[in-house]
């Protein structure tokens, strides 16, 4: 069998895939966007549940 059609050569894959340094960006610099504030989830959540009896 022949050489496949679109060989890549092994240096010029890795030359391509190198990413220079300074180019580099570090991702835990990033600001940190809060979420927002809904209020209280449980506002309605104040123990009067119950079975059917009121228990």
């Amino acid at each position: 069998m022949a050489d496949p059609r679109y060989v890549i050569p092994l240096d010029e894959f890795v030359a391509g895939a190198q990413v220079a340094q300074e180019d580099q960006v570090e991702v835990q610099t990033d600001a940190v966007v809060p979420p927002p504030v809904h209020g209280d989830p449980l506002r309605y959540g104040d123990g009067m549940s119950g079975d059917a009896d009121g228990d």
